[in-house]
């Protein structure tokens, strides 16, 4: 007979999520909502499921997605989290998983497929009954998330009950350790993504951390969702968002501390956030199979410590991942190289490496020196998959309003090998990252073949 292990470890009035805004339809007002008014709207929810055992759960409010996400897995369904809301995605789940139904608040959805809009769910009528927490077995699987592949199909990662609720208690450990009570979370990046899942979702469900129902995007929206929060006060981002809001803002309110995640974070970027913000920034190491697995202060510091738990195992350049919580070992792409106990640096990745002019160069360090530019608001240096005879390393970039190519090569030239500086250098408008931040190869690839001239 397998364990259990409560829904949400909260006590009955700790404050789980903070409305930033009414959700008139529900009849909630702005503000904060309390364990046992979510645990009641958990069940409520949970009784207006469609028939079904895979639930594709679309909610753009990330206090609704919370109350989807766990009224699945309290009915024993499983939560499906699509890399995106797009109706071709939610039919591929459709066909590879038997029983769908489909969780929004809005969202453009696909016909033929059992629906459910919270918004149509009376939630405030119940929301101070009392309910007992519901107790979760913990081999029950929770949720399938979704590695964005460069090619073909995503690959789906299993996360089981026990893994959830023991990472999330090992997370909130090394992510918050200055927490000194409840601290009001705003996070940037969408909840159906392992990032926003961990931090924003799961630290509510299991620790002293009020999640904020918004999802902003730009920095004015960011800035703006912070102030209507109470103190202590974090943020949760990526690199990308973090850029763009220290370029968009001068003067912003103190906050207990920022998380990081998702893509590459320079140190020049990190100090600037920390004076931003008066507040400690961490970086946080993980990949969507794993979940978190380590973290930094990037400003002060280069190695990572790893989290309590995590057991890496090498041999060559190929390390793997073991835990306690972890249902199997996972075999990492990223080249480590250890140092004191706990701790270690990565070397790129053992794919990086490319060869030009007779010179090995990491597309890893060749990236990092390219986000060190003041100029720049994103970019990226890759080789082409179709290079054949080409023997050049190609960026595509956005630059700062005022700033020439000219003025970014120049930079390049300065600090990197000329083997090694891009040729050529396209300059766009945004570059095509997904919502959780990052660059799928597949669209970086798409973008270069639509600025490449014809040929002749």
């Amino acid at each position: 007979m397998s364990n259990t292990f409560p829904l949400v470890t909260r006590q009955p009035h700790d404050h789980i999520a903070y409305l930033t805004q009414p959700i008139e339809a529900l009849g909630l007002n702005c503000g904060v909502i309390d364990t046992n008014q979510f645990v009641a709207h958990v069940y409520r929810v949970a009784e207006s499921l469609p028939a079904g055992k895979h639930a594709i759960n679309l909610c753009e409010n990330r206090y609704l997605f919370l109350v989807g996400f766990c009224a699945a897995i309290q009915r024993g369904d499983v939560n499906l989290l699509p890399p995106n809301k797009n109706t071709a995605t939610q039919k591929e789940l459709s066909e590879d998983y038997a029983g769908c139904y489909i969780i929004h608040d809005g969202s453009d959805i696909m016909d033929g497929i059992p629906a459910i809009d919270i918004l149509s769910i009376p939630l405030a009528s119940d929301g101070h009954s009392q309910h007992s927490v519901p107790m979760i077995a913990d081999d029950q699987l929770a949720c399938i998330s979704f590695t964005s592949g460069s090619t073909g199909k995503s690959k789906p990662n299993h996360k089981y009950w026990h893994t959830l609720h023991r990472s999330s208690a090992i997370n909130y450990e090394f992510m918050v350790p200055d927490s000194p009570s409840t601290v009001y979370q705003l996070a940037t990046m969408p909840a159906q993504h392992m990032w926003g899942l961990e931090t924003s979702v799961l630290l509510a469900m299991f620790s002293d951390i009020c999640m904020s129902d918004a999802k902003p995007l730009f920095p004015q929206d960011i800035l703006a969702v912070l102030d209507k929060l109470p103190e202590p006060r974090m943020l949760v981002s990526t690199p990308v968002h973090l850029r763009a809001l220290h370029a968009s803002v001068e003067t912003v309110e103190p906050l207990l501390s920022v998380l990081c995640a998702t893509s590459p974070l320079t140190i020049e970027l990190a100090k600037e956030i920390e004076d931003a913000f008066s507040a400690p920034l961490r970086e946080v190491y993980g990949c969507s199979e794993v979940g978190s697995m380590a973290v930094r202060r990037t400003a002060t510091e280069n190695s990572w410590l790893k989290f309590s738990g995590i057991h890496f195992g090498q041999q060559a350049n190929t390390t793997t991942v073991t835990a306690e919580h972890l249902p199997e070992a996972t075999e990492l792409q990223d080249v480590i190289e250890f140092q004191e106990q706990n701790r270690f640096v990565l070397a790129g990745r053992a794919s990086d490496l490319v060869k030009i002019a007779g010179k090995r160069g990491s597309l890893f360090t060749i990236n990092q020196t390219l986000l060190r530019y003041k100029g720049l608001e994103d970019g990226f240096v890759f080789y082409p998959q179709d290079a054949n005879q080409v023997t050049r390393l190609v960026a595509i970039v956005a630059l700062k309003e005022g700033v020439q190519k000219a003025d970014l090569l120049a930079f390049l030239k300065q600090h990197l090998d000329s083997a090694f500086v891009p040729r050529p250098v396209y300059v766009v408008d945004a570059l095509p990252r997904e919502p959780n931040g990052k660059l799928l190869r597949k669209n970086i690839d798409a973008l270069h073949a639509s600025l490449r001239k014809p040929r002749n």
